[in-house]
């Protein structure tokens, strides 16, 4: 609302509207990540605040102070609105990290895409209770492989494409979020009984993480 400069005012322009543009993007789900979703939004809703400081500051340091002040009402509305901007975010940001995303379903980026060789079906419903909530997959083979071999194809994906460190019983966990969310995220693969499936399971656990 300030801007005397292009030189100052652009690149902020360009900062905010980068953050304003991936936190639309995550919270509509529109950009998925393994994980770290809420962590990434809390930060593109806080990052404008020290961009706005700095912007202002770098302003006066090349621009000098002013010598008049013909905006003065447009400054102070600037102040204010920043002021309001700064105790929107944080309260936004104290509750999603008192919220510690329990209600956050894990992101099949996870385990998908798969193979060729094999074929995913996301199971129809989402599993949520108030800690955890959860999808589910089953995986079919293509080309004739037998369960146990899908479920080997399936471990040695998810170890090598994405990282998972699976136990002997198809079982793993790892931190869904660092700060804001700190549930677990868990995954099991296991052959379904009495069928040709493989069922691959993902679930998002707060009561996991203190």
């Amino acid at each position: 609302m300030t801007v005397r400069t292009h030189r100052v005012g652009w690149p902020i322009a360009a900062v905010l509207a980068v953050c304003a543009g991936g936190k639309l993007l995550l919270q509509t789900h529109l950009l998925t990540v393994d994980r770290g979703r809420d962590d990434l939004v809390g930060l593109a809703l806080l990052v404008p605040i020290p961009v706005l400081v700095t912007g202002w500051l770098l302003e006066r340091w090349t621009a000098g102070p002013r010598k008049v002040a013909p905006l003065q009402d447009r400054s102070q509305a600037a102040i204010a609105c920043l002021v309001f901007y700064t105790l929107l975010a944080g309260g936004v940001t104290g509750w999603m990290y008192h919220d510690g995303g329990k209600e956050n379903v894990p992101s099949a980026a996870q385990v998908l895409p798969l193979p060729a060789e094999l074929v995913s079906h996301e199971r129809e419903g989402l599993t949520c209770s108030a800690d955890r909530c959860g999808v589910g997959f089953t995986v079919t083979s293509n080309t004739g492989l037998t369960p146990q071999q899908v479920e080997q194809r399936v471990r040695d994906h998810l170890e090598n494409t994405h990282g998972w460190h699976l136990d002997s019983t198809g079982r793993a966990c790892c931190p869904a979020g660092w700060i804001l969310d700190r549930s677990q995220t868990c995954l099991r693969v296991r052959v379904v009984p009495m069928s040709r499936q493989v069922s691959v399971d993902l679930t998002n656990d707060s009561t996991e993480r203190s």
